[in-house]
This record gives structure tokens, C-alpha cells and sequence, in this order.
């Protein structure tokens, strides 16, 4: 059976078993969220937190269920499964269902402000293609200033003065919001969930990773890696979506109360994410997790690197996105910046 195939069934079954969820009789909507990572993801901390907890104790016209995560659906799935109505509301980087929707690449690549991105039309662009390409609407992009991402590698990085550091020929566990870096630093990148990332790791399979700030100690994975590469880079990937067909079936009152509820959380997300980041951190250095902090020619080529490459990935697919892609391009990302 291919990887596809098992991806449908999984889908399928996961789709099965939300069909006989037991829904209690509430005088709110109920909406059934799923989130792409674990439970114990420094992400889905701050979802609770910060949105499905304040969203319930409002007692308002809309309530929230958690329905768990990659356990109920993969986290490949989850894109499928919110278009098709499976699901009424996911929390997951847009690279993860990119696949579905192009756009969904573009998240993360982005340096203008979510201000700049509202006030210049582009979220109003992002809108249309999420929901013309995945039958959602956006509720929430959260973690602007508690979102950056790092490099973490099993051995000292050799530096080098045109790509910032030189992975070649090492195997690097990626997602899509990283391939394009990864390959121009001649690492061989490797997609892998983030649940078997420990055993990756532990196995030899690849010898660094890509990740958000967070939760990389909780994994376990601090045991394994000895360098972070700074400075960081990219930007806020994690979006708060809602299903297109379910919200539109709303009523004006319980759409104003989730989109609210969804602008509050943008806003307080980054508290949790930073506390629990912080707190990884000095978990990661009593692990012996040393920081390489690069300085100079080799800070200016690193960064230059991983945003020219991501962006020269995103112009090869120009003609597979929904709305027009130069125009949402400048208004997502200034290169002069």
C-alpha cells in the first residue's frame, strides 16, 4: 500500500470515528478543533490557554472541543480534512497542508508586520485563497513576535561566507517551510513528523533539525543535539482556521464573537509561547546544548540564504496559487528589509 493510500485511509477512519463523537446538548455552537502537533507542544499549550480556554469561559454564543491532535488525525491529513468538512477548526503551519493550498507556503516567509499584511491588503488576499484553495477562513495568526525558528545540529557547523554555515552532505529533518534553505547549504533534507523526530535522531537518520522556538527539550531531543545556530529567522507559521462552509452558517452575532475571540488571541498568544520558550532554553543548556551565534559576513549570508532561497522556491510555483502571487508576494515580504 503507497504512503498516499494509507494517508486516505487514515483520513478516512479518522473521519469515521468523528462522525460518532458524542456532541452533549449545549445552547452554544459547538465548533470540533484539532490541532497538528501534541498535546504537550508548546503551541497547543498556548492554544488552550490562550484561545479554546478564554473562548469557553466568555460563555458566549460559540463554544470549542479539542479533539486532540495527530493521534485523531495526521498532522498530513488535517489540511484534507478541515477542506472537506471533517473537521470544523484546525491549528497547524500553513507548510503542512502547502501541498493543498500553495499559499499555505508562504507563512513564515514573510517580514512585513500582520499590521503591515492587514492594512495593505494582503490579509484580505489571504482570505480569498484560503478560502477558495481550503474552504477555510483565517480566525487567527498567531505568535508575530514569539514565533522564529533556529537550526539545531548534533555537531559544530562548519561556517562558511556564502551560504552562512555549510551542511553538505548531512541529512537534516525539514518540512517545507525549510527545504529550499537546506539544500542551498547542501544539506539533504528529510521530511519527518514530529513525533518520529526523537527516534531520527537517536538512530542517525539525520543529525539536525529545523525548529520553532520550543518545545525541543520537552521532546526529548536536547539529549541528542549539541549546537542551536542564531540568529534566528522566518516568522509566524501556526494559523487558526475555521471550516468556510461552517462559518458562513453562523450568525452574525456568533461569527463577530469568534473572529473577536480570534483577534485576542494574536494578541496574547506570544506571552505563553515566550514564557514556555525561555523555559526550554534553560533546559537545553543544562543538556549541554551549546549556541553558535554567527557575527558579521557569515550573519549577512545566512540570513540572505534562508530568505533568497525560500523566496526563489515560492516564484518557481507562481502559476499554482489561487490569487495573484507577485502582488501577495509584496505584500507579505519587503526584500529591502
Amino acid at each position: 500500500m503507497t504512503a498516499s493510500s494509507k494517508l486516505t485511509l487514515a483520513v478516512a477512519g479518522a473521519a469515521a470515528a468523528l462522525t460518532v463523537w458524542s456532541i452533549p446538548a449545549v445552547a452554544a455552537t459547538q465548533i470540533q478543533a484539532l490541532a497538528c502537533f501534541q498535546r504537550n507542544h508548546d503551541y497547543v499549550n498556548a492554544l488552550h490557554e490562550h484561545f479554546i480556554d478564554t473562548v469557553n469561559k466568555a460563555n458566549g454564543p460559540v463554544s470549542i472541543k479539542y479533539r486532540g491532535g495527530p493521534e485523531v488525525i495526521p498532522w498530513k491529513g488535517q489540511g484534507s480534512a478541515i477542506q472537506r468538512g471533517l473537521v470544523d477548526m484546525i491549528y497547524c503551519p500553513g507548510t503542512y497542508y502547502s501541498g493543498i493550498l500553495a499559499e499555505g507556503r508562504l507563512p513564515g516567509a514573510h517580514n512585513r508586520s500582520l499590521e503591515e499584511i492587514r492594512s495593505n491588503g494582503g490579509w484580505d488576499m489571504m482570505q480569498e485563497a484560503w478560502g477558495k484553495g481550503l474552504n477555510s477562513r483565517i480566525l487567527a495568526w498567531t505568535f508575530q513576535n514569539g514565533q522564529r525558528f533556529y537550526v539545531y545540529t548534533r555537531f559544530k557547523p562548519k561556517l562558511s561566507k556564502t551560504t552562512g554555515i555549510d551542511l553538505k552532505g548531512v541529512k537534516m529533518r525539514s518540512t517545507g517551510l525549510y527545504k529550499a534553505f537546506m539544500r542551498r547549504m547542501g544539506a539533504t533534507p528529510i521530511v519527518i513528523s514530529p513525533s518520529d523526530v526523537y527516534s531520527a535522531l537517536e538512530r542517525g537518520v539525520v543529525e539536525g533539525l529545523a525548529w520553532p522556538w520550543g518545545s525541543v527539550n520537552t521532546y526529548g531531543w536536547g539529549k541528542f543535539l549539541k549546537y542551536r545556530v542564531e540568529p534566528s529567522f522566518f516568522g509566524a507559521t501556526m494559523l487558526v482556521l475555521v471550516n468556510k462552509k461552517k462559518f458562513d452558517s453562523m450568525t452574525r452575532e456568533e461569527k463577530d464573537f469568534l473572529e473577536k475571540m480570534g483577534r485576542q488571541f494574536e494578541k496574547t498568544a506570544d506571552e505563553a509561547v515566550i514564557r514556555l520558550g525561555k523555559r526550554d532554553d534553560e533546559a537545553l543548556a543544562k543538556a549541554g546544548v551549546q549556541w553558535l551565534k554567527l557575527e558579521g559576513e557569515y550573519r549577512e549570508a545566512y540570513v540572505r540564504t534562508i530568505y533568497n532561497a525560500k523566496w526563489a522556491e515560492n516564484d518557481a510555483l507562481a502559476d499554482k496559487f489561487v490569487v495573484d502571487y507577485k502582488t501577495l508576494k509584496g505584500k507579505l515580504y519587503d526584500p529591502n528589509k
